[in-house]
């Protein structure tokens, strides 16, 4: 009976590491559908990385941007927003700075009070052009008396301003902070270590004029799908691959004078799904129908009621979608964009918080290769190996079972002898 029970505690052990090796096993590395590789890497920096409309046909998944970037196994994070055409830049405004101090060897401290009074969630700081790096502590107040903390002490770093335009010898400095209502704000600057940078002045920049940049992806023609009567026609539009689209622009060459009513529907899994309802006409001279979210399919339908008039002549269809960009900051080296593992989402990453600075540094454009679909084997990141082949995990499984049995049925001959 001893003997027993020291196979059973030893069978138990066994199950256990086993157990604990297969699911070591199991964590593999997701498999990834595509990869489009990135030129090679040089110097250091913060770099542009355009979303390409043969990219965006792969990583447009589920209404977000299912796209990683990869130096190796490592996973790097980026910030990605929409491409802008700026037709202005906002002025910057200072604000008043009721109380500027210097305390030489000591700290500098420079209180502002934004005007009209809001919610602000960064300002810029303007500073005569220096290398040098100081420690700061930003706090808030209502009445200059208590004051309360908004971010951890950072560092004032000259790399991370932009010069002013027309002052060379002034940069200016974005600093975040959490939305805040304080009425006064104070940054207390240690100059312990180094001689006073020499402060300029403090304020915001005017929102810029800016508007949204789309390109044109491509034209393909329509095609005439067959009905019961020429009163409603409907005209077939094949994409040559799943695009993610915000407008659609048609033409038609005849008749001369028209002015019809129209519904736009995707086709998805057999099933046709109404995108936008509007009208074409002869006076526009490019009927647009303008899609609320990008949307991602390969085949679109467009309804045109005739009635009683002349069915129109088809001409073409333009493909037109939203421009997107990722910045990144970027060691030498060789990286790739990765997507479509199962199971996974779009990347959350820490990157947005820090927008603007990613913006002001970003330089050069990595413009990458078209996706290509990866093998299985390759879709890991990994060779298989003995702990990560599927067929050994199955094997496993096998074992434990068996082990499994083996213990209860030694268990129950041993009940049956104690009842004997």
């Amino acid at each position: 009976m001893i003997y027993l029970s020291k196979m059973k505690k030893s069978c138990l052990i066994s199950i256990s590491i086993l157990l604990a090796v297969m699911g070591t096993s199991a964590q593999e590395r997701p498999e990834f559908e595509w990869e489009a590789p990135l030129p090679e890497v040089r110097s250091a920096g913060f770099y542009r990385i355009p979303v390409t409309p043969a990219l965006s046909a792969k990583a447009w998944r589920n209404g977000e941007w299912d796209i990683r970037i990869f130096r190796d196994s490592a996973e790097i994070p980026y910030f990605i927003e929409r491409n802008y055409e700026w037709l202005s830049e906002g002025d910057f405004i200072a604000y008043a700075t009721p109380e500027l101090v210097f305390v030489p060897g000591k700290e500098t401290v420079i209180v502002f009070e934004p005007k009209p009074q809001q919610a602000i969630r960064e300002f810029g700081l303007r500073y005569a052009n220096t290398a040098v790096k100081k420690n700061v502590v930003l706090t808030g107040s209502n009445d200059r008396q208590l004051w309360y903390a908004l971010r951890p002490p950072f560092q004032l770093d000259p790399a991370a301003a932009v010069p002013v335009k027309g002052k060379d010898t002034i940069i200016e400095e974005t600093i975040t902070l959490p939305v805040s209502g304080f009425r006064y704000f104070r940054l207390v600057i240690n100059d312990s270590a180094s001689a006073p940078i020499l402060f300029n002045c403090v304020g915001f920049r005017r929102d810029a004029d800016r508007r949204e940049v789309i390109r044109r992806i491509g034209g393909v023609p329509m095609q005439l799908l067959k009905g019961k009567d020429r009163r409603t026609d409907r005209f077939l539009v094949v994409l040559p691959a799943a695009y993610p689209l915000s407008e659609l622009r048609l033409q038609f060459l005849q008749p001369q004078m028209y002015r019809r009513d129209a519904v736009l529907f995707a086709i998805e899994n057999g099933r046709e799904r109404q995108l936008a309802f509007g009208s074409v006409s002869s006076e526009d001279s490019v009927n647009r129908f303008p899609l609320r979210e990008a949307e991602a399919c390969d085949s679109l339908v467009v309804q045109v009621e005739n009635g009683d008039n002349p069915p129109l002549v088809p001409g073409d269809a333009e493909l037109w979608q939203d421009e997107w960009g990722m910045t990144a900051q970027l060691e030498p080296g060789r990286y790739a964009l990765r997507g479509g593992a199962l199971g996974q989402r779009a990347p959350v990453y820490d990157a947005a918080y820090f927008a603007t600075k990613y913006r002001r540094l970003a330089g050069e454009v990595l413009a990458p290769g078209d996706p290509v679909v990866l093998q299985k084997d390759e879709a890991g990141g990994e060779s298989k190996t003995f702990f990560t082949s599927k067929r050994w995990v199955w094997l496993g499984i096998v074992l434990v079972v068996g082990l499994l049995g083996f213990v209860v049925r030694s268990m129950v001959r041993e009940m049956k002898k104690n009842r004997d």
